[in-house]
Formats: structure tokens, C-alpha cells, sequence
């Protein structure tokens, strides 16, 4: 038995499997300042003013260490990976130390880094000032993807098209500031398809990797009333072979030694194009997905990696779950407001091919805050026998889901009708069409249901993503 430190952002709540993990007998917990109320009784918490302070960091971890002996570092979340590689490096722990973790959070680094192996990129630049950001924008031709170097769940992520979109970025956050100096300028690629392959990685090797197809490209999407859906490729899918072929030089490039990823990859006119890679698991419901299908619990490995032992128990995965060829699986759509009608379980488990469903949400929940591109009310599972049949049954999902919501201060009791839509693409005339903008809470979230007539009233539930983001 362990003891582990979590380093978490006040942004999220850690689900339940990572507080309550059988290898740990003590977790203590570095979070930000005014969310310990989110832990248990009996957890040790240490607070910080921003886990981005990577010394403010050490310093609670040195805390903790000088009561019980640490034995590992927990980073299941983007923005924990730098200080806990930090913490690591200063400390002595077992995990990716703070070069490897640079590496896979500064998306600039990460970039040159691969494009000096050789991986396929599309065109980037660093820029360290507005100036140097829309002088590389010119460079590159409208339009440009523009991101932080560091940031996760595609937050402040935009596409624009002219140096007025740019401006605007700039002006609501995108801007270079000391505690995130450099943005990222690249040209934007024709995306085809978009794929993530999601790995484990012991002593150097790759032992597991598994290749997703997205249903539609990620970027652009955010915000648009669909949370991702995707579906994995089998072992001998030549798809799933090329991309597993880029991982594993992208993994060695940036030099991780025992860990999970998840790699982003564009398949574009001029081939497969690398986007990003992080040394965590996926978001949202990719680790269930994948752990269903193979058997590999990704959550399990991160934990395992990060007290220095083997990723699998056994030497080998748990069996899957399923002998479906093809296992898919879809975000359903949030709405902000207060939710007055929800599709159940059992109706979204009746529908073809369904193999698992997991709501986040219940009636009478008010959501608020901001969206990640895990954002999500829940989750749905499906299997089928073939690539087509797949896509077919997401697509039924999405068309059976239902939310209806009553916006902040409007409804039978407002200003306004109450509206609702399913989950495709907002209409532009719904009362509350504007963005969600949270990410779904964590299922085990112990507060009861909140009577619709009582919602208002109600508190937002914090924002958490369903394993990691």
C-alpha cells in the first residue's frame, strides 16, 4: 500500500475511483484555494493559489511528505502535469519527471521536439507578444489555428480567419502573459478525419496502444451542442496501424519512460498530420470506452505508472468486456440552465447495439461555468460488427437524446418560454442557444436530485470531467 499526493485544479473533482484507489492507503490532495469542501472527510488537503506555480507546488508537497513519506505523484489532469513532473524531479518520485512532462504540456516544446524526429506536423511558430502572434498569422495565410502553449480540453483553442477574429482572441484571453508566455500559430490543415490512440508505456516501450476514429473533427465543434463521439479501429485496420506507427516515434521523441498517452492525429490530403500529445489519459469516456473493448484500464495504469509499478497487474490487460468488433461511443449534449427533461438510461439503453450508458446529469441540475471537449451529460456505448454499422448506431443516439432546459430567469416563471432541442447543432432561435459552458460532473456526485420548481435556487455543481481532461 501507497501514499500518493493528487495534484488537482480547483476546475475539477476528482472521480471517485481515484480518491478510493485500492493500491493507495493514504491519498493527500493538492488543490486551489476555497474548493477543499469538494473532499471527503479524512482526506489531507493542501491548497495552493494556482497549481500552474509550480514551486507554491512543491512547497505543499514538501508539506505533506514531512508528515507521511510520499511514495508517488497523481496527475490525471492537464493542467497537474507540470508540477507534478516538478514535484517528481525535486522530490525523487517514480512518473514522468519535469522535462518529460514540459515536453507533453508546452505544445511548442512538444512540436519542435517532433518535428527534430522527423513526425509529420502541419507548419507552427512560437510567439511570445500580440505583435509576434499576427506577424506569424500573416506568415502563415489565413486562417490559422492559434492556442496557449499550455492549456487542456481545447480551452482557448480558435480557429480565426482575419486579423479581426485574431484581435478578438487576443483581447478575451489568447494573449501571451508571463504564467503562459508563448502562443502557438499554426496553419490550419484540411482535416479529413481525426483520430486519438491511446497508449500505455512501460520501461520504453509501448505495450498497449489503441486507435479511435473521431465522427467528426474535434476543433471548430467546441461549444456547438455536440460533444465528441468516436469509435476504435481493430488491431489489422490499416487505419489504426499507421497512426499506432506514430505514436510510438512520438512517445520515444519526447522520451516518456513508463506512463498513458493520448495522440491526436489529422488525416489530411497530404497524409496523416500529428496535432498534439499528453502523457494522461483521454477525456471524458475514452478510458471507459477503451477499457470495455480491451480490457485496458487506462485510469488503473496511470495510478500504477505513477507509484513506479508495472501498468498491468497480471503482466497483461483484464479481458474485454465485449467481442464486438467495433466499440463506439458519444458525449450527449449539455444546455445551459436549469435541466426539466432528460432522455433515462433505459430509454438510450434500449436503442440498437447499446452496450453501457452513464448520465452525469439528472433533472433539476443547473449548469454553468465552462465547456472542455469532453463536455458532456453523459455517455453512451455502443457495439456493432462492422465500421458503418458503428457510425449508424451513434448516429440513433444522437437522434433519440433529448434535453430540455429553462434558462436563468427565464420559464413559466420568467421572462421567456422554456426550450428544448435535441442534441445536434444549437438553433439559432432557442432562448438559450448561446454556448454550454461546463464540463459534465463527476457521476459519483453524492448531492440528490433537485426538484425542477426548486431549481433556480439551486447552486451550479462544480465543473469535473468524467476521468480526465
Amino acid at each position: 500500500m501507497a501514499h500518493a499526493v493528487l495534484i488537482c485544479s480547483g476546475a475539477r473533482v476528482p472521480a471517485a475511483r481515484l480518491l478510493d484507489h485500492p493500491l493507495l492507503d493514504r491519498l493527500s490532495i493538492i488543490t486551489e484555494h476555497g474548493h477543499t469542501a469538494r473532499y471527503p472527510d479524512g482526506v489531507a488537503v493542501e491548497t495552493v493559489g494556482s497549481v500552474h506555480d509550480v514551486d507554491e507546488v512543491l512547497a505543499a508537497a514538501w508539506r505533506i511528505a514531512g508528515r507521511h513519506p510520499l511514495d508517488g505523484v497523481l496527475a490525471p489532469y492537464e493542467v497537474g502535469l507540470p508540477a507534478a513532473g516538478y514535484v517528481r524531479t525535486v522530490l525523487g518520485l517514480p512518473g514522468p519527471d519535469f522535462t518529460t512532462a514540459t515536453l507533453f504540456t508546452n505544445k511548442h516544446a512538444m512540436k519542435q521536439r517532433l518535428a527534430a524526429a522527423g513526425l509529420p506536423l502541419m507548419p507552427f511558430a512560437g510567439a511570445h507578444s500580440d505583435a509576434q502572434v499576427r506577424a506569424r498569422a500573416v506568415e502563415f495565410g489565413w486562417p490559422v489555428v492559434v492556442k496557449p502553449a499550455y492549456g487542456g480540453g481545447s480551452k482557448d483553442v480558435a480557429v480565426v480567419a482575419d486579423a479581426a477574429e485574431l484581435d478578438a482572441w487576443l483581447a478575451g484571453g489568447g494573449s501571451p502573459r508571463p504564467r503562459n508566455p508563448t502562443a502557438v500559430v499554426e496553419r490550419r490543415a484540411d482535416i479529413l478525419v481525426e483520430y486519438h490512440c491511446d497508449g500505455v508505456v512501460h520501461d520504453g516501450a509501448v505495450r498497449s496502444v489503441v486507435t479511435s476514429r473521431y465522427l467528426e473533427p474535434v476543433l471548430g465543434r467546441i461549444g456547438q451542442g455536440d460533444p465528441y463521439g468516436s469509435y476504435q479501429l481493430p488491431s489489422d485496420h490499416p487505419e489504426h496501424r499507421a497512426v499506432a506507427e506514430l505514436h510510438a516515434a512520438a512517445v520515444a521523441a519526447l522520451g516518456l519512460r513508463s506512463g498513458v498517452t493520448h495522440l491526436e492525429v489529422f488525416g489530411t490530403p497530404d497524409g496523416l498530420r500529428v496535432s498534439e500529445v499528453a502523457c494522461r489519459p483521454g477525456g471524458g469516456a475514452i478510458p471507459a470506452a477503451i477499457h470495455l473493448r480491451s480490457g485496458v484500464d487506462l485510469v488503473d495504469a496511470c495510478v500504477r505508472t505513477s507509484l513506479g509499478l508495472p501498468p498491468f497487474p497480471d503482466g497483461t490487460p483484464a479481458p474485454a468486456r465485449t467481442d464486438a468488433r467495433y466499440v463506439g461511443h458519444c458525449g450527449l449534449a449539455l444546455r445551459p440552465g436549469t435541466i426539466t427533461e432528460l432522455s433515462t438510461e433505459a430509454e438510450l439503453a434500449a436503442l440498437p447495439g447499446v452496450l453501457d450508458v452513464v448520465l452525469h446529469q439528472r433533472v433539476g441540475d443547473r449548469i454553468a461555468g465552462h465547456i472542455y471537449s469532453a463536455s458532456a451529460a453523459g455517455f453512451v456505448h455502443v457495439g456493432a460488427d462492422t465500421e458503418e454499422e458503428v457510425r449508424e448506431r451513434l448516429a440513433t443516439v444522437r437522434a433519440a437524446y433529448r434535453i430540455r432546459t429553462r434558462p436563468d430567469g427565464t420559464g413559466p416563471d420568467g421572462t421567456g418560454p422554456e426550450s428544448t432541442r435535441p442534441e445536434g447543432p444549437p438553433a439559432s432561435a432557442a432562448p438559450d442557444s448561446t454556448v454550454p459552458d461546463r464540463t459534465a460532473p463527476d457521476a459519483t456526485d453524492p448531492r440528490p436530485p433537485t426538484p425542477d420548481h426548486a431549481a433556480p435556487a439551486a447552486p451550479a455543481r462544480p465543473v469535473a470531467e468524467a476521468v480526465a481532461s
